[in-house]
Parts: structure tokens; C-alpha cells; sequence
């Protein structure tokens, strides 16, 4: 028997802090949003998957990537999103075990209810659209993605797959999901935004009807945007994040908690790592080169 709805998210063992925060975050905002919190991973650790299940029932999928034979993936895809970010095709095949799937990314702060994501409106999915980005602009520059692919219009607003919610009524979500997982193979080397390109022509191809979500609402940024009381989702896209040079009480406050339980933290915010850094800076100063630098800034300064 299916349950009735799951909170999805997923990324690198490496930033399970930032997930054991979002998890955090939805129980003290929506304790009862889903029935339990699904997290894709790449390895994450026994000890951390205990301690997050502490906080709300949690179940953790190992990632098995569809991609790991495709070897033309951008830049972009490998270096900065990383090819976890695939994963979330598979809230579609997780229509088979729940009557809905909530989507959210882990560098958000959930400010307010959502409960509004379980309730079906015309569509059968709710995500993010923007008139800042088209579908155009989720494909590389490089090529002309107008002539590879004929019969798509790409001037249309496109989607930001940050938050989304997709429901059982669905119609046909197994087949959505081998195209999506066909479709990213052939033009891999073409997609900038990679899931966001793969799931633009999508709606397109199937003449898939969406209900939208507000960015000025679901994905604000908290330094670049405006902030208003309506605001429902922080969304810390690009750089810096909140665990990275962004500070959030909130999120820093959760992150506290994490470490207190004895959960693993950021390598770069240890107190051993910025250590070594320091040794790092010192040694480069004592070199000889290093040392004669030294030296001619202290002339400089008499």
C-alpha cells in the first residue's frame, strides 16, 4: 500500500551536513508535510544515516546512476553541479511507493507551511517557472540546440527544479522517466542546466501542463533578491551557500545541533582543517621565496 507523500532530496555524502539541516528544518516547519524523508546518496555513513533518522523517518536510497557510461557530460555537469543531480528523475519512479513526491534541494531554508504542494490542482505537477531563464538558456551556448532539436520552442519560460511536487496522477510517470534517462544519454554534451534542460523538452514532448510556483516566493535569494513576509523558501543558488560563507542563524543554529549529536561535519569548518591551513600559510612564508617576499614588504613598511 502506498504512502501518501514523500520530501525528496539528494547530493555527495560530502554535504550531509546541509542535508541533516534541511531535515532539521522541515520538522521544526512542517512536522507533518510528509510521512517520511527520502535522501538519494553517494555513500552516505551508517552513524549519519542513525542520526538523521533520529531527527524524522528518513529512508536512504544508494544513487545507482544511469550515466555512468556516458562520458561526454559538460564541464558543468561534472565539476559544478556533480552527476548526483540526476537523481531527481527518480521522484517519478517513486510514484510507484507514494500517492505524492515533494522535491527540495538542500541549500534552502524552508521559512513557512507547505502544505499547498500536496494538493492537486489542474496538473499533476507543481514547479518553479521563470521568465530570467528559457529553455534555451538550459543548453549550452556553444551549439545551435534550435537545429539539433527541431520542434521545440525555446523561448519559453523555463522550469527551476529547486522545489517541486509531482502526484500519482501522473499519467504514464514510467515512461517520463526512461525518456528523461534516454533523452540526457543522446545530448549529454549539450545540456547546461542538466536536468532542467532534459525536463523543459519533456513537458514539451508530452504536452505536459505544469501548475506554477512563484520564485519570488518558493526560491529567494536572501542577499541577491528582495525579501518580503511572503516569502516561503530561501534558496541559496550559486555561491556562497549557507554552510560556505553565508551566514543564517537558523541554518547555523541547525548545523550546531548536527555537530553536537555527533554527526559529520564540513571538513573546511573543522577546527583541525583551518589548522592546517595556517601551517600552510606559514610554510609558504618561510620558504625562500616566500621569506624574501617577507622581507621586501617589511623594507616597504620602514
Amino acid at each position: 500500500m502506498k504512502k501518501k507523500t514523500a520530501v525528496v532530496t539528494g547530493g555527495t555524502s560530502n554535504d550531509v551536513p546541509a542535508m541533516a539541516c534541511l531535515v532539521m528544518n522541515i520538522k521544526d516547519t512542517n512536522p507533518g508535510l510528509a510521512d517520511e524523508i527520502v535522501i538519494y546518496h553517494d555513500g552516505i555513513s551508517e552513524k549519519d544515516q542513525r542520526l538523521i533518522n533520529r531527527i524524522f523517518p528518513t529512508r536512504f536510497i544508494l544513487y545507482e546512476s544511469p550515466f555512468k557510461d556516458v562520458m561526454n557530460f559538460g564541464d558543468v555537469v561534472t565539476k559544478y553541479f556533480s552527476p548526483m543531480v540526476f537523481c531527481k528523475y527518480e521522484c517519478f519512479k517513486l510514484l510507484d511507493d507514494y500517492e505524492c513526491v515533494i522535491w527540495t534541494d538542500y541549500d534552502v531554508l524552508i521559512c513557512k507551511d507547505l502544505s499547498e504542494l500536496k494538493k492537486i490542482g489542474k496538473s499533476a505537477i507543481q514547479m518553479i517557472t521563470t521568465n530570467s531563464i528559457t529553455v534555451r538558456d538550459a543548453f549550452a551556448k556553444e551549439y545551435s540546440i534550435e537545429k539539433i532539436l527541431p520542434g521545440y520552442d525555446f523561448s519559453q519560460p523555463g522550469v527551476c527544479m529547486s522545489l517541486f511536487s509531482i502526484s500519482e496522477k501522473l499519467k504514464n510517470y514510467d515512461v517520463l522517466y526512461d525518456w528523461c534517462i534516454k533523452r540526457t544519454k543522446e545530448l549529454a554534451k549539450y545540456i547546461f542546466y542538466p536536468e532542467q534542460a532534459i525536463v523543459n523538452i519533456l513537458f514539451q514532448e508530452y504536452n505536459i501542463q505544469i501548475d506554477r510556483l512563484i520564485p519570488k516566493i518558493y526560491s529567494v535569494h536572501p542577499v541577491q533578491d528582495v525579501i518580503t513576509e511572503d516569502i516561503k523558501v530561501l534558496h541559496t543558488y550559486g555561491q556562497p551557500k549557507f554552510w560556505s560563507g553565508l551566514y543564517n542563524e537558523i541554518w547555523e543554529t541547525n548545523y550546531k545541533k548536527w555537530i553536537k549529536s555527533g554527526g559529520t561535519p564540513y571538513k573546511h569548518r573543522t577546527k583541525t582543517y583551518q589548522v592546517q591551513q595556517a601551517i600552510k600559510k606559514i610554510i609558504k612564508y618561510l620558504l625562500p621565496y616566500g621569506f624574501v617576499r617577507l622581507i621586501q614588504k617589511m623594507r616597504r613598511l620602514i
